[in-house]
């Protein structure tokens, strides 16, 4: 598969691993990068060149088929859409009309009453509903947190972590 970007034999291979195992380092990519990290040694900035290309060439690919993605979920949504706008209208059509139900060439069409609970309908606002009849929950409130362990108080239950590394390619 042609790239836009150069990209070595070795490096192709490693990112052939990981796509067969679905991205996740397992003890055959470990010693196949291991091997690869090892050569590292002659040509460096060459071989680091042509790594950052594949991680380039793999953060594209992702980009691109987040869109595509994104594409398709936005069109499958307007399909759905159309779809329960066609079948209201159906609904209204069997209601309007008092039709039963209808046997088409392909179809048996009928209007059907929901089953399940019936439904709810809360007549007031939400804090108007005695307490019995509301549910709360408690969530930590991080930025109190934060500006505590901060201003340098001491806290049990909360501690302020280490930041991570990570390589930058620009």
């Amino acid at each position: 598969m042609p790239t836009i970007y150069e990209i070595s034999d070795d490096l192709r291979a490693l990112h052939d691993l990981l796509a067969e195992s679905g991205g996740e380092l397992t003890p055959q990519t470990e010693a196949a990068f291991a091997a690869f990290e090892a050569e590292l040694s002659s040509d460096l900035h060459g071989k680091l060149d042509r790594y950052c290309s594949l991680i380039a060439e793999l953060e594209a690919l992702a980009t691109a088929r987040k869109a595509e993605a994104k594409r398709l979920t936005d069109l499958a949504r307007t399909n759905e859409r159309s779809a329960e706008a066609l079948r209201e209208r159906l609904r209204w059509v069997f209601e309007a009309r008092g039709l039963g139900t209808q046997q088409t060439q392909r179809f048996r069409v009928s209007l059907a009453a929901n089953g399940g609970k019936l439904p709810l309908v809360v007549l007031c606002a939400e804090d108007e509903l005695p307490a019995w009849a509301t549910k709360s929950r408690v969530t930590a409130d991080t930025e109190a947190i934060r500006e505590r362990l901060e201003a340098g108080e001491s806290l049990a239950f909360a501690r302020l972590g280490d930041r991570g590394r990570r390589i930058s390619i620009r």
